[in-house]
């Protein structure tokens, strides 16, 4: 393994907007890492707190940008316009990295020069009192991983360490976007050709507060449904050109959308949705239209108990 802390430069860059009460953690994760040649990069979305003084008591060992308020996907572009690392990882704010995470990720790619990428496991916690921990069941598949990523995201933002060139070829993160920016940002990585590798530790941690739990499961699915054909729509012919069935996925979508009307008491516009995807995809059309006609037996049950879209493996490399 190569010595800590020589070798390739890493940028880690942090959007922050009204993050007084994280920040500090964040940051201090950053420089407790055991290796040693990172630039941390703060960049201030318009805070109205005291993120900047907080930015303050770090300012020898960080790059500190303030800019307007522009949303997550605009601060991590300017992280990106003025990092110097030859790899980039990004954390939010109000969450934190183990302190292995980029000495494991570094060594990682710098002895598989095939993967323009390498993720890891992530835990979630919640401060309600103690904080606890918990896991998510995702799957991890490795190498080619576009038409796993099109069925859903399994790529926490701040669990991959990713080569800054990928990065410059896709054009970092899309600010049209102010929701499921990454995954649509690891869908441009994944299209151009990045392969994706795999280490089964723990590194780096989430947090579950009341503003990231609550969120409308509606409008959940139904902006993944939206990202999902405009991505098909823009990519259409190297999509085909890969094999991957697009209107099965944005059936899939559609039908996760509807499932989630119903399960929250908009029964009739679900099952047009769900009528709608059975339509598009002939492989899964059975099950669709069977799910649709058990939903007005069953009703919200149904659609509380298998509502959720199961992420799909698709093809793994051996």
């Amino acid at each position: 393994m190569m010595t800590v802390g020589t070798g390739c430069r890493v940028s880690v860059i942090i959007p922050a907007f009204n993050s007084e009460q994280f920040l500090a953690e964040a940051i201090t994760s950053v420089l407790s890492q055991t290796y040693i040649n990172i630039e941390c990069i703060v960049v201030d979305d318009g805070s109205t707190d005291s993120t900047s003084l907080v930015a303050e008591g770090f300012r020898d060992r960080i790059k500190y940008v303030h800019q307007e308020n522009a949303e997550r996907s605009a601060a991590r572009n300017a992280g990106i316009a003025i990092a110097t690392g030859d790899y980039l990882s990004f954390l939010d704010a109000d969450d934190s990295l183990a302190v292995d995470k980029i000495v494991d990720q570094v060594y990682f790619l710098e002895t598989h020069p095939e993967y323009g990428a390498v993720y890891s496991k992530v835990r979630f916690f919640r401060e309600e009192g103690e904080r606890s921990f918990f896991n998510l069941d995702r799957p991890t598949p490795t190498g080619a991983v576009l038409e796993q990523l099109l069925y859903g995201n399994f790529i926490t933002v701040h669990s991959p360490l990713i080569r800054k060139s990928a990065v410059d070829t896709v054009i970092g993160f899309n600010r049209r976007l102010s929701h499921n920016e990454d995954w649509e940002f690891f869908l441009r990585l994944a299209l151009s050709g990045v392969r994706f590798g795999f280490i089964d530790k723990y590194h780096a941690f989430c947090r579950m507060h009341q503003s990231n739990t609550s969120r409308d499961e509606i409008s959940m699915h139904e902006t993944k449904w939206q990202v999902v054909q405009q991505f098909v729509s823009e990519h259409a012919d190297e999509l085909h050109r890969q094999g991957i069935d697009t209107q099965q996925v944005v059936s899939y979508h559609e039908a996760d959308f509807g499932k989630s009307l119903i399960a929250n008491g908009r029964p009739d516009e679900g099952r047009n949705h769900i009528f709608s995807a059975s339509r598009r995809s002939f492989p899964q059309r059975g099950k669709y239209f069977l799910f649709a006609l058990l939903s007005y037996v069953l009703g919200q049950k149904l659609c509380a108990r298998f509502g959720g879209g199961e992420y799909r493996t698709g093809r793994d490399e051996p």
